[in-house]
């Protein structure tokens, strides 16, 4: 892999540490009837009843989102968290139950920022100005790109009438599914990111407490979910109104799917969200 800087016309090689960085994919494990997962050197172990193990090297391992009914060694969870890598339990109604936060990354300059502008006495007022203003940039892009009515543009009302869409495609349960699932795998996305800008087990402040960071940003990359989530729906909809079938419920690998399918453009969309409130805490800081 090659990339070209600012001030150097010819390509750079990368390290091969950052390439193998960069080439790090997530890892979804879903519940199942004993599935285990331990350390076995530098590589996860995991096996589901009486199945060959398979074996995952920490190093390909982006960030994990796992079912709470996984069974864990305190040794492979220990060796994700030195490694970096973040780990999100999450129910299968798509509720998050608990994280595990990573080493945080060595790019500090957004938690540094983000530290000077909570010792300020107008932090609240000044983030959720920012957080208002772009919750309802996104809300009006994703509204307009459903073609949704002048009045359904702003939050409020763009949530409520993207929420009638899923319904009449995927039923009151599957919209409901459907939204939980994304919106459980963009949090777990955005806390990996914010963990890579510093954001880790040593400085959790924007994580927890309030302002709940990886909550708000994750709320904002929802929005960019929701066209796809609303097309998808729309695709299975009428692929059974054409064949005569039922309707069937989505189920969450095909949402995993939905989302992995797009992970290029979320990550891209998390940056812009990121950047964003760089620019923010550099102007008022």
């Amino acid at each position: 892999m090659m990339i070209r800087t600012a001030q150097q016309r010819q390509p750079t090689e990368l390290s091969h540490a950052t390439r193998v960085r960069y080439a790090a994919r997530p890892l979804y494990i879903a519940a199942g009837s004993d599935t285990r997962v331990w350390l076995d050197g530098r590589a996860l172990c995991i096996q589901r009843e009486e199945g060959a193990e398979r074996f995952f090297p920490l190093q390909r391992i982006s960030r994990i989102h796992s079912s709470p009914r996984v069974s864990w060694t305190t040794e492979a969870l220990l060796a994700c968290a030195e490694q970096g890598i973040g780990i999100v339990f999450v129910a299968d109604d798509g509720a998050v139950q608990a994280r595990i936060l990573g080493r945080p990354g060595e790019r500090d300059e957004v938690l540094w920022r983000f530290q000077e502008l909570m010792l300020l006495p107008q932090a609240d007022a000044i983030y959720s100005r920012w957080l208002s203003v772009t919750r309802a940039r996104i809300a009006y892009w994703a509204s307009t790109r459903l073609s949704a009515p002048r009045g359904a543009c702003d939050p409020r009302n763009a949530r409520a009438w993207i929420e009638h869409q899923a319904q009449q495609y995927g039923g009151k349960r599957g919209a409901e599914r459907t939204r939980q699932w994304l919106r459980a795998l963009a949090y777990q996305w955005t806390a990996a990111h914010l963990n890579d800008l510093g954001f880790g087990r040593n400085t959790e402040l924007g994580q927890v407490g309030e302002p709940s960071l990886a909550r708000d940003l994750a709320e904002l990359l929802m929005w960019y979910l929701e066209p796809p989530r609303i097309g998808w729906l729309r695709r299975r909809f009428l692929a059974a109104s054409h064949r005569g079938q039922p309707l069937r419920l989505p189920r969450h690998v095909d949402t995993v799917r939905l989302f992995e399918s797009r992970a290029a453009r979320v990550a891209q969309r998390g940056r812009d969200i990121t950047n964003s409130l760089h620019r923010l805490l550099i102007s008022e800081t």
